[in-house]
C-alpha cells in the first residue's frame, strides 16, 4: 500500500521537532496570551495600588578589636577563626539594639509599627506587644556586608522617608553607644579581675621560691643539669660503647652462623687467604693428576698409591685450613659478646648511680620551671592591667572602633513598588507559565492532531486531509443556493436569475464550490484513493469512523461528487440505518430506501434515485429499522454490493462509527477496502488505536485514515506550506 504522507527529509529531523514544539505555541496561543495578560492585569493591580515605601540608606566601617580577656593572646597561640565581624553582623540585627532604636524614636506609638494609631502606655509595657514592635522593625532592616571591606551598609524601608533615615541614623547611633558601653563594662571587669589573678600569682611565686630554697638545702644540690653532670656525661659515653660492642657481636654472630657448616668454595674470608687458595690449587691438580692415571693403572701401581697419598694429605690439609678459620670466627663472635656483657653490667650499675642522683634534680628543675611559668603569666597579666588602666582612662573620650561613614539622607523616591520592573517580571512569569500550562494541555491532551500523530499510532496512511470550513471560508468563492429545493431569486437585472451567497457550511462544496480550496482538498482525497490500489481492483469502497460526530457522511457525500466530476458513475449507499443523513444532503426524501429493498423486496429502479450532480446516484437509508446489523448481515446486502459494483464504477458505502455499533464491521467484510475519517483534535489517540486493532482483528483491509476539520490557522505558517503541499502532489 502506497503512503501518501510528505516524509521529512533526514538532516531536518531535528529543525522539524523544533518547529513542532512551535506549532504547539501556536495552537495554543490564547492559552499563552491569557495567562500573560492575567499575570500582567495583576502585577499593574498591586503595582497601582500598593502604598510606596522608601529606603534609607546608611554605611558604617567596623574596625577589629583584640579582647581584653583573650588567653589566646595571653598564651599567645594563633587562632585561625574570625567570627568578630559576623558577631558584629547579629549585633546589628539583635533584638537589644532595635528594642533601644525603638525607645530612642518612641515607635511603640507609631502606626507603622504598633499597628493602630492610639497606643495606651499599658499596652507599651505588655511583653507581648513590644515583641510584635520589635519584629516589624526587624522585617525593614536589612543588613549587607560590602565583601572584601570592613564597611557594613544598613538599609531601612519605611512609609514616611523621613522617618526611615531617622530609624538608620538612631539604629547607628545606638549601636556605638552599646559598643562603647560593653567596652567600658569589661574594662572595669577585666581590671578587677586582673589586680585579683596579680595578687595571687605574687603570693604563689613567693611560696615556690620559699619551696625551691629548702629543697635545694635539704638535698645540698648546687647544680643540676643532664649537660653538666659528670655521672650523666659518662652514662653517655658507656651507653655509645655499649652500642658499639652490640653491633660488632651481632655482625660476628652473623658471619660465624654463616660459615660454620660451609664448605671452603663459600666462605667469604677463604678468598683473601693465600694458604687456603694454594693448597686448593694442590689438591685439584693432583685429583686430575689422579684422574688421567687411573684411565691407565690400576689403583695398586706404585704411582697411584703414591698420588692417592699425596691427594689425601692436601684434602686433610684444606679441611684443617677450613676448620681453623670456622674457630677464628667463633673465637671473635665469643669475644664480642664478652665485651657486650661486660659494657651492659656497667651500663647498668652507671644508670642505677644516675638515677639516685638525678631524682632529687627532677624535682628541683621542676620547681624551678614552675617558677619562671608563673613569673611569665604575671608579667603578661601586669601588661593587661596597664593596657587595661590606659582604656579605662580614655572612656570619657568614648572611643569606639565603630565608624559612620555615610549617615542616611531622606530618600526622595519610593524603592517600591517598582512599577517597571513588576510589569516586565510579570510579563516573563505570565509567558513562562503561560508556555507551561500550554504544554501541559497538550500532554493531557489525547486526541489526534495531525498526519503524524496517525501514522505514530497507526501505521496508517493519510489519503487526505480537510481543513475546518472556517478557516477557508474567504477562498471558497460563490455559488448558488440550494436548500429545501432550489430557490430562484430574481434581481434588479432580470428574472429567473440566482443569487449567488457565499457557503454557509461545507456539505456537497465540490458540487457547489468546485473551484474552492476545500474542494481541491477532497480532489486530493480522490487521487490518493485510486492511487492506493490498482486501476478496476477497488470498486467498493466504505467509509466510517472510530465515533460518531467525525464527518464521515460529509466526506463521503463530496468524496463521491469529486469522482462523479472525473465522468465515472458512483452509487453512494446511506448504509447508516441508525442516524442517516445522506438523504438531507442531496435533498431527497427518505423513503423506499435500503431497508425498503433489505426487508420488503423492493424493486431496484426505485431503490435507486438520482442526484443533482451528473453520473451520482444514491440509495437512502429508508426508514430506520428495529434490526440494522442483522439486515446488514444478510444475503441479500452482498448480493446488492456484488450487483452494483458491476454496474458502477465506484460504489461508496457511509456506514455507523466502529466503535458504537457492529454494522460498520459487518459491512467491512463485504467491500474492497475502508477508509477511517477522524476529527482533528478531537478523535481520541485511544479510540482510533482500538478501531485499527479491531479491524486488522477482522481482517478488514484499511486504505487509510482522512484527517477531517484540520484547523490550518492553529497551526502556523510551517504547517499551511506543509499541507500546501501535500496537496499538491496529489492534485486531480
Amino acid at each position: 500500500m502506497n503512503d501518501y504522507t510528505l516524509e521529512p527529509q533526514t538532516n531536518e529531523i531535528q529543525e522539524i521537532d523544533l518547529r513542532k514544539y512551535l506549532d504547539i505555541l501556536l495552537r495554543r496561543r490564547w492559552t499563552i496570551i491569557s495567562f500573560t495578560l492575567i499575570a500582567v492585569v495583576i502585577a499593574l493591580l498591586i503595582s497601582f495600588t500598593m502604598r510606596p515605601r522608601y529606603t534609607a540608606r546608611g554605611m558604617v566601617m567596623i574596625e577589629k578589636e583584640p579582647n581584653i580577656l583573650s588567653f589566646e593572646d595571653i598564651f599567645q597561640i594563633e587562632t585561625f577563626r574570625d567570627d568578630y565581624f559576623q558577631t558584629q553582623y547579629k549585633l546589628l540585627q539583635s533584638r537589644s539594639l532595635a528594642e533601644r532604636t525603638i525607645d530612642k524614636l518612641n515607635l511603640w506609638t507609631k502606626e507603622e509599627f504598633a499597628g493602630r494609631a492610639r497606643v495606651s502606655p499599658e499596652e507599651i509595657k505588655n511583653p507581648v506587644f513590644k515583641q510584635k514592635v520589635i519584629d516589624r522593625f526587624l522585617s525593614r532592616l536589612e543588613v549587607k556586608p560590602v565583601r572584601m571591606t570592613r564597611l557594613v551598609e544598613v538599609n531601612f524601608t519605611s512609609y514616611d522617608p523621613m522617618l526611615a533615615s531617622d530609624c538608620v541614623n538612631a539604629l547607628f547611633d545606638s549601636f556605638v553607644d552599646m559598643n562603647i558601653e560593653a567596652k567600658s563594662e569589661a574594662t572595669e571587669q577585666a581590671s578587677e579581675f586582673l589586680a585579683q589573678q596579680i595578687n595571687e600569682l605574687k603570693k604563689e611565686i613567693s611560696q615556690k621560691e620559699q619551696e625551691l630554697q629548702r629543697y635545694g638545702q635539704e638535698k645540698d644540690i648546687v647544680i643540676l643539669s643532664d649537660k653538666e653532670t659528670t655521672i650523666i656525661e659518662k652514662l653517655g659515653e658507656i651507653n655509645r660503647a655499649l652500642t658499639e660492642a652490640q653491633i660488632d657481636r651481632v655482625r660476628k654472630e652473623a658471619y660465624y652462623n654463616e660459615i660454620k657448616n660451609a664448605s671452603p668454595d663459600f666462605i667469604p674470608e677463604a678468598m683473601n687467604n693465600p694458604l687456603i687458595q694454594r693448597l686448593r690449587e694442590d689438591y685439584i691438580k693432583l685429583s686430575r693428576e689422579y684422574s688421567k692415571m687411573q684411565e691407565k693403572f690400576q689403583p695398586d701401581y706404585p704411582e697411584m698409591q703414591r698420588l692417592k697419598a699425596e691427594l689425601d694429605t692436601a684434602r686433610e690439609m684444606l679441611k684443617n685450613e677450613t676448620e681453623s678459620l670456622i674457630k677464628a670466627a667463633y673465637s671473635e663472635y665469643q669475644a664480642a659478646l664478652k665485651k657486650e656483657k661486660s659494657l651492659q653490667e656497667l651500663f647498668n650499675r652507671q644508670k642505677e648511680e644516675a638515677f639516685k642522683i638525678n631524682s632529687s634534680a627532677i624535682l628541683y628543675n621542676s620547681l624551678k620551671i614552675e617558677i619562671e611559668n608563673r613569673k611569665n603569666l604575671l608579667e603578661s597579666l601586669l601588661k593587661r592591667q596597664s593596657e587595661t588602666g590606659l582604656t579605662a582612662r580614655l572612656k570619657g573620650l568614648r572611643t569606639s572602633n565603630i565608624r559612620i561613614i555615610d549617615r542616611a539622607d531622606i530618600p526622595t523616591r519610593p524603592s517600591s513598588p517598582k512599577k517597571f520592573r513588576n510589569l516586565l517580571l510579570a510579563l516573563f512569569l505570565g509567558l513562562f507559565g503561560g508556555v507551561g500550562l500550554a504544554l501541559v494541555f497538550e500532554y493531557l491532551d489525547d486526541t489526534v492532531k495531525s498526519v503524524e500523530d496517525v501514522e505514530r499510532y497507526t501505521k496508517l496512511p493519510t489519503l487526505g486531509i480537510i481543513p475546518a470550513f472556517d478557516n477557508q471560508a474567504e477562498t471558497y468563492g460563490y455559488y448558488h443556493a440550494y436548500s429545501s429545493g432550489r430557490e430562484e431569486k430574481k434581481d434588479k437585472e432580470g428574472a429567473g436569475k440566482e443569487k449567488e451567497v457565499r457557503p454557509e457550511n461545507v456539505e456537497l462544496i465540490v458540487h457547489f464550490a468546485p473551484e474552492s480550496a476545500l474542494a481541491e482538498n477532497y480532489r486530493s482525497l480522490r487521487t490518493a484513493l485510486l492511487l492506493s490500489s490498482p486501476q478496476g481492483v477497488l470498486k467498493k469502497i466504505q467509509l466510517t469512523s472510530p465515533l460518531k460526530g467525525e464527518g464521515k457522511s460529509t466526506t463521503i457525500s463530496n468524496l463521491a461528487v469529486s469522482l462523479a466530476h472525473m465522468g465515472k458513475r458512483v452509487l453512494l449507499i446511506d448504509a447508516d440505518l441508525r442516524r442517516p443523513r445522506q438523504h438531507r444532503l442531496f435533498n431527497l426524501k427518505n423513503h423506499q430506501g435500503l431497508t425498503n429493498y433489505l426487508a420488503l423486496d423492493l424493486q431496484l429502479d426505485k431503490l435507486i434515485k438520482e442526484t443533482m450532480v451528473p453520473n451520482l446516484f444514491l440509495i437512502n437509508s429508508g426508514p430506520i429499522p428495529p434490526n440494522p446489523a442483522e439486515l446488514l448481515s444478510s444475503e441479500k446486502m452482498t448480493s446488492l454490493l456484488e450487483e452494483m459494483a458491476s454496474l458502477y464504477d465506484f460504489v461508496l458505502i457511509d456506514t455507523p462509527p466502529v466503535l458504537a455499533v457492529t454494522d460498520a464491521q459487518i459491512v467491512g467484510k463485504m467491500v474492497d477496502g475502508l477508509v477511517l475519517v477522524v476529527r482533528a483534535e478531537n478523535t481520541p489517540r485511544e479510540a482510533l488505536v482500538q478501531t485499527k486493532e479491531l479491524l486488522d482483528l477482522l481482517k478488514i483491509r484499511i486504505l487509510g485514515v482522512v484527517v477531517n476539520c484540520f484547523n490550518l490557522d492553529s497551526r502556523g505558517y510551517y504547517y499551511r506550506r506543509y499541507y500546501r503541499h501535500y496537496y499538491k502532489e496529489y492534485k486531480g
